[in-house]
């Protein structure tokens, strides 16, 4: 059943059977963005509000064709709004596709925003169509490295769009084994070593590849590139974040690894600590170095850390203190925990996490970009099985055909303009039918 429907996607959806569909992969044209000359697209409404409404109309059909343990994968860029009108960034149409025959849209503002806000179109659907009775379940960051640069210089380079997963119910198809990552080796090794503390951890790289053309470098070459906006703390993860502030490191084994299940709350411990000795002195009778025993005594969440169980030992020794206070907190301090240190993981690999890393990809046949095959492809392969329908009601260049074809699917399309008739068909090598 590869079939693609040319025209209004609000009236060709109707022609679909209820919960005929497994999976619904789409991205709609973004709003004010670009013109792609057909009278009826969507995206060129005078208002986000307008935009919203049209969109929650449109994908309450999806609901209804969607079976009712179907997923449904939502990609939304943003934009600013200007001076007079809606300004397009570095995000382009994701699954469809624009070429230099598209003209950008000049959109009066007939709304409270104000030039330079960033109108919030991805949440603002994502919402609405969760108050329309969709279960909002996850919002997917897709991360660029290699983002269309900016020359703004007062705020960061815009360099991720949103993938938002959505269902019609609370129990739904998910395959989390069929996208899982597999672990890096260094990762493994790493994990295997006893003394984690003085890693220093490896370098990732960063594409280049502008998509459609060449383009001067944005930025200062003394000062770097502007920040983006998708950031990563130093720890790399909450759960080596935990570890770190757990002062555990040291007490890694061959086998085995040591853990303080309740550590006492950190403004107790630092009370009490801070009302018996201070780290000057802790570090002067101790041998201990002052930057070191200064973590011990912070108050913010981000400079504090908990002594090791050794530096415990030796701090409780200057402390001079047996009260009941003490003694709890001692307990808490050194009541440990031994776990199996090998390395454990699901032999299908990690579960995948919600920061999707893929460049965007140039398309040979024509001037445009198109979406990266990677994300239709994770959202297939884990919200149908083979053999099942998957949905495109905006197919634009057909990507998300190519990937359910690659994958064993079945799919169906809608697409407004029928010149993409041909990009598709090239790419699916299939007979289209409308």
């Amino acid at each position: 059943m590869d079939n693609l429907l040319i025209g209004d996607v609000r009236e060709k959806l109707k022609e679909l059977d209820d919960c005929s569909v497994q999976c619904c992969v789409t991205s709609p044209p973004y709003w004010g963005l670009r013109d792609y000359g057909e009278s009826d697209q969507l995206g060129l409404e005078e208002t986000p509000e307008e935009y919203v409404e049209n969109m929650v109309k449109v994908f309450r059909e999806v609901k209804r064709v969607l079976k009712d343990d179907g997923t449904c994968w939502l990609n939304l860029g943003d934009s600013y709004a200007g001076s007079s009108t809606v300004g397009r960034n570095d995000t382009d149409r994701g699954f469809g596709a624009y070429d230099d025959r598209m003209r950008a849209k000049k959109i009066k503002l007939k709304s409270s925003l104000k030039p330079k806000d960033l109108v919030g179109i991805p949440w603002r659907v994502a919402l609405a169509l969760q108050q329309d009775g969709w279960y909002l379940r996850q919002d997917i960051i897709w991360n660029k490295p290699n983002p269309m640069p900016e020359s703004v210089q007062d705020r960061c380079t815009k360099s991720h769009e949103y993938i938002f997963l959505l269902t019609k119910s609370d129990r739904y198809y998910y395959d989390a084994d069929a996208i899982r990552e597999p672990l890096a080796d260094g990762a493994l090794l790493r994990l295997g070593e006893k003394n984690i503390e003085n890693q220093i951890g490896s370098k990732r790289g960063h594409g280049g590849m502008k998509p459609n053309g060449n383009m001067k470098a944005v930025g200062d070459v003394n000062k770097g590139a502007n920040k983006r906006s998708v950031w990563t703390t130093k720890y790399g993860s909450v759960e080596n974040e935990s570890k770190h502030r757990q002062g555990m490191h040291k007490e890694r084994g061959e086998s085995i690894v040591a853990t303080r299940p309740e550590l006492p709350e950190q403004n107790k411990f630092v009370d009490f600590i801070r009302q018996r000795t201070n780290a000057k002195k802790i570090s002067e009778d101790s041998g201990v170095k002052l930057s070191k025993a200064e973590h011990w005594f912070r108050k913010d969440e981000s400079g504090f850390s908990y002594p090791n169980i050794q530096d415990w030992d030796m701090i409780r020794e200057y402390l001079d203190d047996w009260s009941d206070e003490f003694k709890n907190i001692d307990e808490m301090m050194t009541k440990i925990e031994l776990h199996d240190d090998s390395v454990k993981n699901n032999p299908k690999g990690r579960n995948k996490r919600s920061v999707w890393t893929i460049t965007t990809k140039p398309f040979k046949d024509a001037h445009f970009a198109v979406f990266p095959i990677e994300i239709p492809t994770y959202c297939i392969r884990a919200g149908s099985r083979a053999g099942d329908i998957v949905l495109d009601p905006f197919m634009g260049s057909g990507t998300t055909a190519l990937a359910s074809q690659e994958n064993g699917r079945k799919w169906i399309g809608v697409e407004l303009n029928p010149e993409y008739l041909k990009i598709i068909k090239k790419r699916t090598q299939q007979q289209v039918l409308f």
